[in-house]
């Protein structure tokens, strides 16, 4: 699902949407009601409705890496982690037969 939003070069294009309920506090009891609305996912665009229009405006700041305070778990099972040496690692055994022809 998609919805249309003008950049600020004036083109529109298509954008990943989500439905969004629209809450009715005069009277919960109805049914409720949906709209669609962009997903603010992009890095670059934000997104903001004017009157019943949706316009893409450029994201301001930076982003920054979020680092973890502590070691993930699995950096202690030693099979589990890339990164550490593995004493007694062999090389892979080639194939007794040679290499696989491939072209036949």
């Amino acid at each position: 699902m998609t919805i249309a939003v003008r950049f600020p070069d004036g083109s529109v294009r298509n954008i990943p949407a989500q439905l969004k309920e629209i809450p009715d506090a005069s009277s919960p009891d109805t049914q409720p009601s949906f709209e669609r609305v962009p997903l603010n996912c992009d890095p670059v665009w934000r997104f903001q409705r004017v009157g019943e229009e949706w316009y893409a405006t450029p994201r301001s700041g930076s982003l920054s890496m979020l680092k973890p305070i502590l070691p993930e778990w699995w950096r202690t099972v030693r099979h589990m982690d890339d990164s550490a040496p593995r004493p007694g690692r062999q090389r892979q055994s080639q194939n007794r037969r040679g290499p696989i022809d491939t072209a036949a």
